[in-house]
């Protein structure tokens, strides 16, 4: 329904442009003819009135001006005047010189006019493009950034449609006065690189590209340039690219601070049970001094005090767990036997071991090394209570540390399932749990994390070392000082 009435406003200015050019050639005979100039200065006003419309109309209608004077300048200003003859054979040449004159300098200024044309189409095209930079650089990231871009591709280079297809939502995004679908057979063919242009439906494609991934597909229909277009579909790349990057960072963030409000609450609820535990500390204490306590009494009595101890020290394990996992703990450096360490970990874990045996081995040419004592013991008490959890009851757990070149090594090992080569980095991921007896074992996934996380404070590293069905080691690398090694 559109389109009729275009052709017909074209064809009119069509039309309307040749009468008025040849009208223009008209009036210029008149006028010479009424001041009675001669043929020279005849000439002269043609030429200027060919070169006035090819400046103003193009190079067709100054040809045409061109043949009309040619005409009007024969019959009416050279001899015989009033007929098409021509005698003299010096107007021949007058003629020819004047009509290729006129044709030579009416495509000269066409030309220019067309050039400083696409000149100032280039400039209103990288307005338009910055402006939409602009805009997409200042846009806030959501999920409607797909529907506001195609919105801001059409306002700013004022295009009757533009269609922006989602490759990753599968998803079409219209924009402008006209509805514009891409056919899923274009839409192959555009992301194939078959097709850009679709001459049946004035439209325009570009692959919206992420690096080298397709991202989507942009489709317009309207006056631009292929190089506008592609950089349009580039603007539109950028902004996909940014909304998405928003989008993650959001994420992000919004795990960090759930991250830090469950640590938070964590340390708040651990401290809330220091006190009460200090208190029934202190009662068992008082009563299990008194010799006069004895009999049934005092062995229940015994074991409160022992799971008194027990539970605070997994309160001040969750406490340091917390800080650890919400990144605020500082080492506090000393200077440490890894014997004393090791033993102090297998009392501290005597009542989970209950009848396990232990094989505890130690470096003889071990010395003191510089660490902070709690949080190595809080590592390697998380590396027994991970191998309690996987290895067969009554099977030994392997504790110890040693001395590799210029490090010290704590470690830990089981004869539990083993781990797989491919899982064996994944085990150390924050709230990532192994494929075997995932839903067996009871754990969060951060206690690994966490013995990492201690590590590299130390500058050193956490690794794992398995087999599947031949157990797994668990090994603490941690570098030793100069004077240290010496």
């Amino acid at each position: 329904m559109q389109v009729v009435p275009t052709m017909r406003k074209r064809s009119w200015n069509a039309g309307g442009k040749l009468f008025a050019t040849i009208l223009a050639v008209a009036g210029v005979t008149v006028a010479c003819l009424y001041a009675g100039v001669n043929p020279t200065t005849t000439g002269f006003a043609y030429l200027i009135t060919v070169l006035f419309i090819a400046t103003g109309w193009g190079l067709q209608k100054a040809i045409v001006a061109s043949l009309a004077g040619v005409l009007c300048y024969n019959f009416f200003f050279l001899p015989p005047v009033g007929t098409f003859t021509i005698v003299d054979p010096q107007n021949w040449v007058a003629l020819a010189a004047f009509l290729v004159t006129a044709i030579v300098a009416s495509h000269l200024s066409a030309s220019a006019k067309r050039q400083a044309m696409d000149s100032l189409r280039r400039q209103l095209e990288l307005e338009r493009l910055y402006s939409l930079g602009r805009s997409l650089l200042l846009d806030s990231g959501d999920q409607r950034v797909p529907v506001r871009l195609a919105r801001r591709v059409a306002e700013a280079f004022e295009l009757r449609a533009v269609a922006l297809y989602d490759l990753s939502a599968g998803q079409t995004h219209l924009a402008g006065a006209e509805d514009l679908t891409i056919p899923a057979d274009i839409l192959n063919k555009v992301l194939t690189g078959e097709m850009k242009n679709d001459e049946s439906s004035d439209c325009r494609y570009a692959v919206i590209r992420l690096g080298t991934k397709p991202a989507g597909v942009l489709g317009i229909r309207g006056v631009v340039s292929d190089t506008a277009v592609d950089a349009i579909s580039s603007l539109v790349a950028i902004g996909l690219e940014r909304a998405r990057s928003q989008e993650i960072e959001n994420l992000a963030k919004a795990a960090r601070q759930s991250q830090e409000l469950k640590s938070t609450l964590l340390d708040a609820i651990a401290h809330e049970f220091k006190t009460p535990l200090t208190s029934i500390k202190a009662a068992t204490t008082t009563v299990l001094a008194d010799d006069q306590f004895t009999g049934q009494n005092r062995e229940l009595l015994s074991i409160v005090n022992e799971e008194t101890d027990r539970l605070d020290n997994l309160v001040s394990d969750a406490i340091q767990m917390s800080r650890i996992e919400g990144g605020k703990f500082k080492l506090h450096r000393s200077l440490i036997a890894p014997n004393e360490v090791i033993n102090t970990v297998v009392a501290q874990m005597r009542a989970r071991l209950e009848d396990r045996p232990v094989e505890m081995n130690v470096g003889r040419d071990l010395r003191g090394v510089s660490i902070d004592r709690d949080l190595i013991q809080l590592s390697l008490r998380q590396l027994v209570d991970n191998a309690l959890k996987h290895a067969p009851g009554h099977s030994s757990i392997g504790i110890g540390a040693d001395r590799a070149g210029t490090e010290v090594v704590f470690w830990v090992s089981d004869d539990g399932p083993g781990i797989s080569a491919a899982e064996a980095e994944r085990v150390f991921e924050r709230f990532y749990r192994g494929q075997v007896n995932r839903h067996a074992v009871p754990g969060s996934g951060v206690g690994l994390a966490v013995v990492r996380e201690i590590a590299r404070a130390h500058g050193g590293d956490a690794t794992v070392t398995s087999e599947p069905g031949k157990g797994a080691r668990f090994v603490i690398r941690l570098p030793l000082a100069k004077e240290e090694i010496e």
